[in-house]
């Protein structure tokens, strides 16, 4: 099967063009169809990781939903497709994670080299340390920093003020995306903290959540429960929002430089 872009050698598109392209562009499935560009419109409606990975953004929804994985920016495309294709029982996906750690580490490095705001030199210094112990084999570790260091980044990221705390970014986090849209759908970013705010409580003796739980890492860091795949989700969540907090920054730098000159 050879893949086709409808919009090839266009520079300009209606909005029915593009969202009608994104359908197409969604099938696109790089390891049956073999290699393709990236259209030139495809970063208005869609995030560059998901390029080629064949999966539709209702299916990395429901994966960021129910299993707190981050699908924005990080994981590559082809994690992302085994991701989907997995057993739907956790533990399936955390063996994909765990299986392609040392690609999904690579693709954070990037990620975090575009990050280069002025305004989030604290947050890209930590994730700098972050990725510098799971360099260095200290995967847990750079895992605690990355939850500890990331809250800031979602209060930003999810435009969600500090005094409404946790509650206020879990109904962030709870929003539904729009689907097929022609512009990407930032709030698919914010999607997996919700299930990072699971209640526990273990002098109730509750259970230790299944899904990467903020609550029993940083009140009670139980090591079983922060394993190598969690430890990954918890290290992508931070470089998933820290890359959306950059393109933010972005927009808001170009809208204050026009501004200026109008």
């Amino acid at each position: 099967m050879t893949f086709f872009d409808p919009l090839a050698g266009k520079c300009v598109a209606s909005v029915k063009d593009i969202t009608k392209a994104a359908e197409v562009w969604d099938a696109y499935d790089a390891r049956l169809d073999g290699p393709a560009p990236m259209p030139f419109f495809y970063l208005s409606v869609r995030y560059e990781n998901w390029w080629g990975s064949g999966i539709h953004m209702q299916e990395l929804h429901a994966l960021a939903q129910n299993h707190g994985i981050p699908v924005a920016w990080a994981p590559p495309a082809d994690v992302l497709q085994d991701l989907v294709r997995a057993d739907a029982e956790h533990g399936a996906k955390l063996a994909v994670l765990e299986a392609a750690e040392d690609e999904i580490r690579s693709l954070c490095h990037a990620m975090l080299r575009e990050c280069t705001s002025s305004w989030l030199k604290v947050d890209t210094e930590a994730a700098t340390h972050v990725l510098a112990a799971w360099d260095d084999g200290h995967l847990q570790a750079g895992a605690c920093l990355a939850l500890t260091a990331a809250e800031d980044v979602m209060f930003s990221v999810a435009r969600v003020e500090r005094k409404k705390k946790y509650p206020g970014l879990t109904r962030a986090a709870s929003r539904p995306v729009r689907g097929n849209s022609w512009l990407v759908d930032e709030q698919i970013v914010l999607t997996p903290i919700e299930p990072l705010f699971t209640s526990y409580f273990p002098e109730r003796n509750d259970p230790i959540p299944e899904n990467l739980s903020r609550q029993a890492v940083l009140h009670r860091l139980p090591l079983e429960h922060l394993n190598k795949g969690l430890s990954i989700i918890a290290i992508m969540l931070l470089i998933s929002l820290l890359r959306q907090a950059e393109e933010d920054a972005r927009h808001a730098e170009a809208d204050a430089h026009e501004y200026e000159y109008e």
